[in-house]
Parts: structure tokens; C-alpha cells; sequence
């Protein structure tokens, strides 16, 4: 029996089989496709441009090969490369000749044909959404549900991953922070922004298992932070109950139960007989009942009596 694919193939699954959109959302998906799964090459002196998008995921791969080929009518060469070597996994590769034309329309490379590094700028919302499908699709990875919250995009280079993050920041409502190491990424910590993201992205599948195992996870910790601050509480109530309890004793064996006044005779009664209330509950015992700020001036009062002694 075949495993399930982790979440983060889940969702460039649940992507990569959404429908097609218009034409202005076929550009933005693939341009963010070709800029963070592609890379271009030249030979030579020769102008033209050969586009080769790399994934490890089989339907991303079948994604870009099918806008290419409906937005541009070309059919680009699909290949899958087995693994060996430093790959664990297979790779699947869209090749493409001569792309010159297409990297330009995507924003690849200018007018030239000089390499562009930049986040188209001017997307609305809805090119931006799918800006954002091809960016997760192509170098998007995420924590599993339930595990701590943590997306990572891989940029390629500072100014694109700079490009990426001011789109982010721009589309959601979470913290995202830009990492500048040697891999140029985007990483979001906060769970309430990725859910968001996997919304915007058109992954709703993805969202409600994120979402539920984010919320279970949310539930134990609090309930984990409640039942601490309880036991906290309850261990509090028991050690000054003790020292009460302890004071008390000593204050009758100094000075006999008559030698106590009758309201703190008693609190003292009311006290030893019921060891595990609280201040307020022995206030209620009382006659006429009092609340536990009287309580715990008599109570005080008996305890700096066992601590004097006895008078002369």
C-alpha cells in the first residue's frame, strides 16, 4: 500500500490540479514557476534561450508543462530522472529550446535578454494569488500540521527573496521575516498567516488539515498551561494551608483555646477541622460568615500570637 504524500507534496498536489485560470493568471503563475523551479541556460554565442524548470513533484512538473503549453502553444520536452547519486527522489524536468520569447513575457530577462532578478511589482490581487501558487509550488515547504508552525520559500537570490517577502507581508496578516543565508529564503513562523496563505493560494483542503491540527495543538498547550497554573495554585493553597494549620496548633498549645478570643477561637476551630479549604470557604463557615480578607487578619493574628508565646 502506498504512503500518503507528506503536506508539503499535499498541497503542490491540491495546486497543481486546480483549473486554469485567464491568461493574465496563467503569466503570473508561470512566472513564478520559471523564476523559483527554473533556470535558464545559453550556448555559446547563440541568443536564443533554453528554459529548464526542475521539481520533485510529478504534478508541479505537469502544471508548468501545461501552461506552457496552452498559454504559449508549445510543447515542451517532459522528462523524470530516477534516483542516484546525492538524489533520494526522482526529479522531473520541463525543458523548453528556445524560450527567448516566453522568458521575456514572464519577466525572466529584459529586452536584451540580460537575466532580470526581481518580483514582478503592480500585481493585483488576484495575479498576485497566483504569483504566490506558482512560489509555493515550485520552492514552497511546510512543517507538518500539528508540528511547530514554519514555512520556507527558497528565493535564489537576496533581491528576489526581498521581492517575495514585500508580496507576502503586502497579502497576509502574519509576521514574515526574510533569511539571507546561503539559500535566500523566505521563512513564515506564524500559523494563523500560513493558513491564510494556503487560502489565498487556492489550496482550502490543505488549509482545514493545517487548521485542525493547529487548533488541537493550540487546545493542549493551553490546556497543558491551565492544568499547571491549577496545580501551581492548588500546591500554593496546600503549603500555606499547612503553615496555618501548624501556626494554629501552636497558638492553642501556648494558650489554650480559652485563652483565645472568640473569633479566633473560631477561625482556629474552623481551620483545623477543615484543612483543605480555602480562606473563603472557612469564611463561610463562620457565624456570622465573613470574607476571606477577615479571615486571613485573624488567621495572621493567631499565627504572630504562636510566634510571641505565651505572656508573662
Amino acid at each position: 500500500m502506498q504512503n500518503p504524500p507528506g503536506f508539503t507534496e499535499a498541497v503542490r498536489q491540491e495546486l497543481a490540479n486546480l483549473p486554469v485560470g485567464s491568461a493574465t493568471v496563467v503569466v503570473a503563475e508561470l512566472a513564478a514557476l520559471c523564476r523559483f523551479a527554473g533556470r535558464l541556460q545559453r550556448t555559446g554565442g547563440d541568443p536564443s534561450i533554453r528554459l529548464v524548470l526542475t521539481s520533485t513533484s510529478g504534478a508541479v512538473a505537469r502544471r508548468a508543462f501545461r501552461l506552457l503549453q496552452q498559454r504559449y502553444a508549445v510543447r515542451a520536452e517532459l522528462a523524470v530522472r530516477a534516483p542516484g547519486g546525492v538524489r533520494r527522489r526522482s526529479t522531473y524536468e520541463v525543458r523548453l529550446a528556445d524560450a527567448r520569447h516566453i522568458a521575456a513575457d514572464l519577466g525572466l530577462v529584459d529586452a536584451a535578454g540580460r537575466p532580470v532578478h526581481a518580483v514582478p511589482e503592480g500585481l493585483d490581487a488576484v495575479r498576485a494569488a497566483a504569483y504566490l501558487r506558482g512560489a509555493v509550488m515550485a520552492a514552497g515547504s511546510f512543517s507538518a500540521p500539528g508540528r511547530p508552525a514554519h514555512l520556507e520559500i527558497r528565493a535564489g537570490s537576496v533581491a528576489v527573496a526581498d521581492g517575495l517577502r514585500a508580496l507576502l507581508v503586502r497579502e497576509l496578516d502574519g509576521p514574515v521575516t526574510l533569511l539571507t543565508d546561503a539559500r535566500d529564503r523566505v521563512v513564515c513562523k506564524s500559523g494563523a498567516a500560513i493558513g491564510e496563505l494556503l487560502v489565498l493560494v487556492g489550496a482550502p483542503g490543505a488549509f482545514m488539515r493545517w487548521d485542525e491540527r493547529r487548533f488541537r495543538h493550540q487546545l493542549r498547550s493551553e490546556a497543558n498551561r491551565l492544568a499547571n497554573a491549577d496545580a501551581a495554585n492548588v500546591n500554593r493553597t496546600i503549603r500555606a494551608a499547612s503553615a496555618q494549620i501548624q501556626g494554629v496548633e501552636q497558638a492553642l498549645q501556648q494558650l489554650g483555646m480559652d485563652g483565645l478570643d472568640h473569633d479566633l477561637r473560631e477561625v482556629a476551630l474552623a481551620r483545623l477541622a477543615n484543612p483543605a479549604a480555602s480562606l473563603q470557604e472557612i469564611g463561610e463557615l463562620l457565624d456570622p460568615p465573613v470574607g476571606k480578607s477577615t479571615v486571613h487578619r485573624r488567621l495572621t493574628r493567631l499565627l504572630r500570637l504562636a510566634s510571641e508565646g505565651p505572656s508573662a
